[in-house]
């Protein structure tokens, strides 16, 4: 069924990307500043927004 499939455009694909390198510069500084609990703590969240997503 095409409608369970989700392709997005140019657009959408670079924007999901910036959002991305955001995330991953925002990480690399808290490592970088030597803010492990934090980074600890944001990781973790993440990883639960992804299981969570999948279990959909």
């Amino acid at each position: 069924m095409m409608e369970d499939f989700y392709v997005p455009t140019d657009i959408q694909f670079k924007d999901d990307l910036r959002k991305e390198e955001i995330k991953l510069e925002e990480l690399l500084n808290l490592l970088k500043n030597q803010e492990y609990e934090k980074l600890q703590k944001k990781l973790e969240r993440d990883l639960k927004r992804v299981r969570e997503s999948l279990q959909d």
